[in-house]
């Protein structure tokens, strides 16, 4: 079992893809595994955290300019260019405000493990997400005061905080009693095996979260290709831009800032705004998973590299 382990982790770049592709093939598979995707979420960030280097981790947070800066860029920076830049456009306000949202959301909780997938170090990744994930109801309610007033959105903070509970407080408890029952060292000894853990976990919730997207694609075919490709435009986008905004920061801040700023956390979105966004938006949150499970396998060529240099990893916060 083992060694299965440690070859899914070794695979990951491509086991994310092929778990997108499965549930859209077999609904009943997604369906069935749809009860499991709180527990993978709260796996993937726990065999992460067991994973992470926590003093770095710590670090981050005794002089925190990075994650404050990613937190703020993601939260409330890029909604608001985003509505700059769609105002011209004539958009109908149901698109203008599913790519504010979009914009508006913290990071997936996964964007650490895709990190550390592609050879980087994911703590940044991890408390940039935190923070802005903590950081929602404030932001949000901000964004759809100051940018969507007529949308209707209401953030709905007591399903934002019991979701908050089990998917940010309760990972860490966990991690944090493994680490102190097991020992660093051997968790370290390991890191293959949770590596290939992280997988399976992350591939459970790729399954389960393509539920219902092969209805979709058969009911609207026009509609789920539009949403698609739009998904797979903005993911794109978004990436490039925090790449780009960071990339003088060095290669390990460039990519972390590319994988938060292009993996939003729509589900927790469309949780927190209680069906106040829309049916469009509904629809989207399952389709721009697609293009957020290819982002390791295509920022795989160019962040290899760091496996065995850590170039970027000079860039401690004391130096950001």
């Amino acid at each position: 079992m083992t060694s299965g382990l440690r070859w899914l982790g070794q695979q990951a770049r491509w086991s994310l893809p092929a778990g997108v592709f499965v549930g859209i093939l077999l609904p009943d598979l997604a369906h069935l595994a749809r009860p499991l995707l709180a527990p993978a979420v709260v796996g993937t960030l726990v065999a992460a955290l067991l994973r992470m280097d926590w003093p770095r981790m710590w670090s981050w947070l005794r002089q925190p300019s990075w994650p404050l800066a990613l937190t703020l860029w993601l939260t409330l920076v890029s909604p608001g260019l985003i509505w700059l830049v769609t105002l011209p456009m004539g958009l109908p306000d149901e698109w203008r405000i599913l790519l504010v949202l979009q914009a508006a959301g913290p990071p997936i909780g996964s964007a650490a493990a895709f990190a550390m997938f592609l050879g980087l170090e994911g703590s940044l990744c991890m408390v940039s997400t935190v923070w802005a994930t903590l950081g929602l109801p404030l932001t949000l309610t901000a964004v759809v005061a100051w940018l969507l007033p007529l949308s209707g959105i209401q953030v709905d903070l007591v399903h934002f905080f019991l979701r908050v509970l089990i998917l940010v407080a309760l990972p860490f408890a966990i991690a944090a009693f493994i680490r102190r029952w097991v020992g660093v060292a051997r968790l370290q000894k390991h890191d293959a095996e949770l590596a290939g853990l992280n997988v399976v976990m992350l591939v459970i919730f790729a399954v389960a979260v393509m539920e219902g997207v092969q209805d979709i694609l058969w009911r609207d075919t026009t509609l789920a290709l539009t949403l698609l490709g739009t998904a797979c435009a903005t993911v794109t986008v978004w990436h490039l831009v925090g790449y780009l905004i960071c990339r003088w920061a060095g290669l390990n801040t460039a990519y972390s800032a590319a994988l938060v700023t292009g993996n939003r956390n729509m589900g927790l979105l469309l949780v927190v705004t209680a069906g106040t966004a829309g049916p469009l938006f509904a629809l989207y949150v399952a389709i721009v998973q697609i293009p957020m499970y290819f982002a390791p396998l295509l920022l795989d060529r160019k962040s290899t590299r760091l496996n065995s240099s850590h170039v970027a990893l000079s860039r401690m916060p004391s130096s950001a």
